[in-house]
């Protein structure tokens, strides 16, 4: 092999190695990262900026299932944000290393964990969630849960900022 050919090989090689990185990036908690605000604008000091870049970590408190069912991104049996007060606003960062606990109406359980964002998502591909089910929020050892069973998977159809069809207001952490 020639010099040049040699050089070429490693060039081609670098250029793959860094496209493959960008698309993890973009696929990963990584693509889309937010700003940060004052603790004013958001507790959690966070705020998504990126519009809808296609990221897990997109537009937490907003109604994920709605707008996924449009045609953006994957299908959704359940999700939301977990924070730590009732009334913050749509796209403010959560609470990251909560525990959502689903019992569905079959007596499975699914614990989902949620990301930097404070979302949480159970994808509808290869998953059951046999309604009504049952569902509660596990952080260091202590638990808040709803008191009634649900019939739907949509957490942020209710748990917005003003609270809505019964609700209080988001989805929070235990208190203490």
């Amino acid at each position: 092999m020639s010099r040049f050919g040699f050089v070429a090989c490693i060039a081609a090689t670098f250029f793959l190695l860094l496209g493959a990185t960008l698309v993890f990036a973009q696929e990963g908690e990584s693509a889309g990262s937010g700003a940060t605000v004052s603790k004013d604008t958001c507790l959690s000091g966070m705020k998504w900026t990126e519009g809808n870049a296609g990221s897990p970590l997109m537009h937490p408190g907003g109604n994920c299932i709605a707008c996924h069912q449009a045609g953006e991104g994957p299908a959704f049996l359940s999700s939301g944000t977990v924070y730590q007060q009732l009334k913050e606003s749509d796209d403010c960062y959560g609470v990251e290393g909560a525990t959502v606990q689903l019992t569905d109406a079959k007596g499975q359980v699914i614990k989902l964990t949620t990301n930097k964002a404070g979302n949480f998502s159970l994808r509808a591909r290869g998953a059951t969630l046999a309604m009504p089910f049952k569902a509660k929020v596990i952080l260091k050892g202590k638990e808040r849960a709803m008191m009634t069973g649900q019939s739907a998977g949509n957490c942020a159809s209710c748990h917005t900022a003003k609270g809505a069809n019964g609700a209080p207001g988001r989805i929070i952490i235990p208190a203490g």
